[in-house]
């Protein structure tokens, strides 16, 4: 069963979609107020929900980052229905995820927002042996500044799929990175504790789009929809799907 808030949306507006997507352990509560105000300016936003996400922990045991990928190409297919042209932004997670859309998929934008290259958590490099004595770590409560229906997630990180968002963010880093071409907009907190802020400037050096951008956010944590700034985001955004 689906957590509340934590459904997929989708607005209708003109033939311009915007895909969104998570991040691990989020759900589309974390995209919803971004989808909402790019509706009201008249794209058709859709949200989705990545598999094991947005119910009960364990059901990401067994998911695998293909399973992940496999369920935004869908979506993308399923927006491409009633849109002549597609953009697809994630958040972190979500990021590497759209880094792998901008390389494979007709999409014409992507956005990419906190996307994990380099982290700080010391335990990621043993995340491997973890996993055979813990099924998932405690996560610290995160205060926001949003409304609270956009505060929807595991208050856990489940181990299984860390490990498979590393292979994904390796993935990117050895096969896709160098390989995108489209436009592609770049944010990144200075400040925030999870994704470290050099992987904005490694994403933006070796990526090979011809236009590209790069934007840095100065009083923001991680999940940059939910925090003082998010406003700033939004219009960042709007102004670039403009460009």
């Amino acid at each position: 069963m689906v957590m509340s808030g934590a459904e997929p949306f989708f607005f209708p507006g003109n033939k311009k979609g915007v895909l969104l997507v998570h991040g691990y352990t989020g759900t589309p509560a974390e995209m919803r107020e971004l989808g909402e105000k790019l509706n009201k300016d008249g794209y058709t936003t859709m949200g989705i929900l990545l598999p094991g996400h947005g119910t009960k922990p364990e059901d990401i045991i067994g998911v695998t980052w293909e399973d992940w990928y496999a369920a935004v190409e869908a979506a993308f297919h399923k927006l491409s229905e009633s849109c002549t042209e597609i953009s697809v932004m994630g958040m972190s997670m979500g990021a590497l995820l759209t880094l792998l859309a901008g390389s494979r998929l007709p999409v014409k934008r992507i956005i990419l927002m906190s996307t994990p290259i380099y982290l700080f958590d010391w335990r990621i490099p043993f995340m491997w042996i973890l996993k055979y004595f813990m099924n998932s770590t405690k996560k610290r409560a995160r205060i926001i500044d949003a409304e609270e229906r956009f505060n929807v997630s595991y208050d856990c990180l489940p181990v299984a799929g860390v490990e498979q968002v590393l292979e994904l963010m390796k993935y990117c880093i050895d096969s896709v990175i160098s390989s995108v071409r489209v436009p592609c907009l770049i944010m990144q907190s200075e400040i925030e504790h999870t994704v470290r802020p050099i992987s904005a400037k490694f994403i933006y050096e070796n990526i090979s789009s011809k236009i590209k951008k790069l934007v840095w956010f100065e009083h923001s944590k991680h999940v940059l929809t939910l925090y003082e700034e998010r406003d700033k985001v939004y219009e960042t955004i709007k102004a670039f799907l403009k460009e």
